[in-house]
């Protein structure tokens, strides 16, 4: 086990340190291809930005109000002073409407007239770009032959700040011509296009100033070859949470892997061991009765077990003969206990019955005589009960088979009602009918049996929680399923639900409800809704705990069958016989 432990341990620590680095390769390459390509995405979003700059700046120059006013006085002549406060007043809202960091409005000769901000950053040229002689407005190179006067593309300005201007001219007769000159600050539009990508952004100085770990550079060129570097910075966070998760996956892989290898190795130890095989090839013959003592040749340990083997089946036979006779009396301890418990049941209604007579006969009641048949009737009721129940066990170590007949499921449930209400001093009764159940087939003094038993368990807890106002609902329904081919609904259980107002079922009791001799009582032997489910499941029914209406106390929900209990299977061993056999 240890060498098959070591061997696999060892091979998967060397493939999964491979393994590993090739994942680190891997993922530290793509993130720095992320990076890159941020840097490229943040080029595109600022040389888009430009040119759609510049071709605002050009669409103003061929029908904007602002240049045709300035360029129609220009040519009459009338530029005069107020005129040109005018012009210089509509520059900051046209600058505005822009959406511009800086607007001037020149003539050709570079005499500016007007410029918002009044000192721009950065600094417009002063020199206006000329179409030559049969160019149109807006065309190729100004009449300079420098690149950075092309209107037809934007410039970059790299001082004091890196930004994008934008020219353009529109001519007039006489030589006279209007350049309007935009600006836009680089620095904003990287920093907002950086923060879509999650990355930091530096214009034109070292990357050092990047915060982030992973860098990345590209440049930016206007037509004239002018460069802005862009510096891109990603944080590495994201890309050592990777590596680490690799790491995290790479050792459960190995443990797993390695935990494997010692199983294995555990059950070739086993296979390995030949004596220990043997003696267990002997032993599976006790189970048979042929139990025999045996010689097991081995080491010291294989040897003192065979031994103590060898003196377990000597004494197994004598064991096996005390163990009958303990299974013997414990069903029979069983069944005494099953039919204390059942007949302790009826006594309660008897006893109530019995008392109220007592009572009525000690001060003369005239309702004494009224009462007396009914209270005769229920104590010879319950005395047949008791007599049958005894009778049942006595016979069998369980309950009788069902002895299904026609059943009104509502008439039992209110003879059951009616014969504890004697019992209920203070408690208050209710039977709610919310679906009439149909007649069921069903054995009537084992349904009895099992709403009697719910009812007394609901009485119980309802006085130990010493409500003000103690309540027990009873509610009957019906339980429908869809017919065939999706045809009426047709009715298949009668539903019966026993609710209380109590203090609920005790968490560490949750799990146990239906098992026998399970109980909090300080009295009683936990019998009842053992005895109560086994009969449920007999009907082919259920009984079951769910949730109390009330969100209060507890409820438990009988559910039987219309068709009632399947085919009764033959009676159990004639009376006198041992239940163990």
């Amino acid at each position: 086990m240890l060498a098959f432990g070591f061997v696999a341990t060892l091979s998967v620590a060397g493939l999964g340190y491979v393994v590993r680095e090739e994942q680190r390769a891997s993922e530290t390459a793509r993130f720095e291809r992320d990076v890159s390509r941020a840097c490229d995405r943040i080029v595109t979003g600022l040389t888009r930005q430009a040119e759609s700059d510049r071709k605002l700046i050009a669409g103003a120059c061929q029908s904007g109000e602002l240049v045709d006013r300035a360029l129609i006085w220009l040519v009459a002549g009338t530029l005069d002073g107020e005129k040109r406060l005018a012009l210089s007043r509509l520059v900051p809202e046209e600058r505005q409407a822009f959406d511009l960091d800086a607007l001037s409005l020149r003539t050709a000769d570079g005499d500016v007239l007007g410029e918002d901000p009044l000192t721009p950053r950065p600094p417009l040229t002063s020199r206006a770009p000329r179409t030559p002689p049969g160019a149109r407005s807006g065309g190729a190179l100004g009449a300079s032959g420098d690149p950075s006067d092309d209107p037809a593309h934007f410039s970059l300005v790299l001082v004091p700040e890196p930004a994008a201007v934008s020219r353009c001219r529109k001519d007039g007769s006489a030589g006279h011509a209007i350049a309007l000159v935009g600006s836009r600050r680089l620095g904003d539009v990287a920093t907002r296009l950086a923060s879509t990508m999650d990355v930091q952004v530096a214009l034109g100085h070292a990357p050092d100033s990047i915060g982030g770990e992973a860098l990345a550079s590209c440049a930016l060129r206007d037509a004239a070859g002018a460069t802005l570097p862009v510096y891109v910075g990603k944080p590495k966070t994201e890309l050592v949470e990777t590596l680490q998760r690799i790491d995290r996956t790479i050792l459960l892989a190995a443990l797993a892997s390695s935990s494997m290898a010692l199983a294995l190795g555990v059950l070739l130890a086993r296979s390995l061991g030949r004596p220990i095989a043997k003696l267990a090839a002997e032993a599976s013959k006790v189970a048979s009765g042929g139990a025999q003592p045996i010689v097991v040749r081995g080491p010291g340990e294989i040897a003192e077990l065979a031994r103590a083997f060898a003196k377990m089946v000597v004494d197994l036979e004598a064991t096996r003969e005390r163990l009958a006779a303990t299974s013997r009396v414990a069903a029979w301890r069983e069944v005494a206990r099953r039919v204390a418990h059942e007949v302790k049941n009826p006594l309660a209604p008897i006893r109530a019955a019995v008392e109220t007579l007592r009572r009525l006969r000690a001060r003369d009641d005239p309702e004494f005589y009224a009462y007396f048949d009914e209270a005769t009737r229920t104590v010879l009721a319950e005395v047949h009960r008791i007599s049958n129940i005894v009778t049942e066990f006595t016979r069998f170590a369980r309950l009788s088979p069902p002895r299904p007949k026609d059943v009104d499921v509502e008439e039992l449930v209110r003879q059951v009602v009616g014969l504890q209400e004697a019992a209920a001093t203070g408690t208050r009764l209710v039977v709610d009918v919310i679906d009439a159940p149909p007649r069921i087939r069903a054995d009537p003094d084992q349904v009895i049996q099992v709403l009697t038993n719910l009812l007394q368990n609901a009485l119980d807890a309802v006085r130990v929680a010493g409500n003000a106002d103690p309540e027990i609902r009873v509610t009957l329904s019906a339980r429908t399923a869809p017919g065939p081919a999706g045809g009426a609904a047709h009715v298949t259980h009668a539903v019966v639900t026993v609710a209380d107002n109590g203090e609920g079922i005790a968490p560490e009791m949750a799990d146990r409800l239906f098992e026998p001799y399970a109980t909090t009582k300080g009295t009683g032997t936990g019998l009842g809704l053992a005895i109560a489910q086994r009969i449920a499941i007999e009907h082919d029914g259920e009984l079951s705990s769910v949730a109390s209406p009330s969100h209060r106390g507890a409820a438990f929900r009988l559910a039987l069958p219309v068709h009632g209990p399947p085919e009764s299977a033959p009676d159990g061993p004639a009376s006198g016989q041992s239940p163990s056999t």
